[in-house]
């Protein structure tokens, strides 16, 4: 069974849910820790998590920041409890989507398959100009 964790710093983590949920209706594997914020006891919260998984489980755990605090303790706790878990750092939506959206288990080829594909989701666009809106010829 499928297996998601989305931790970061503050309420990042329901902002994630609440635009999965309202994309996809698909939340049920997923749980979320919102750490360093009042209510929350980050570590209480990574223990039941790490407590309800299994060995069968592919366990997909989402942090906002590779290398800050919410990372390392998420990487140090698995590690010492010796449980397989993929960890996806700096991630967007597109990834997370693909990971709640995916039908069958997945490989590691395919989740870096999957991390490369979304990468090419973050775009820039400069808008300097002005311009007069033709709204025949434009699309928006």
């Amino acid at each position: 069974m499928k297996k998601i964790l989305i931790a970061t710093h503050g309420h990042l983590a329901s902002g994630f849910l609440s635009s999965t949920q309202l994309l996809t209706g698909q939340v049920q594997e997923i749980t979320v820790i919102n750490a360093y914020v009042d209510e929350c006891d980050f570590e209480q919260e990574l223990k039941v998590f790490v407590n309800q998984v299994n060995e069968q489980d592919q366990i997909f755990v989402f942090t906002d920041l590779f290398g800050g605090s919410v990372n390392q303790k998420i990487t140090k706790t698995f590690l010492e409890k010796e449980i397989a878990v993929t960890v996806l750092s700096g991630f967007n939506l597109p990834i997370l989507l693909e990971i709640v959206l995916a039908t069958k288990e997945l490989t590691n080829e395919d989740v870096q398959t999957l991390v490369n594909k979304c990468q090419q989701e973050l775009k820039m666009t400069i808008i300097d100009e002005v311009h007069e809106v033709n709204e025949e010829e434009d699309f928006f």
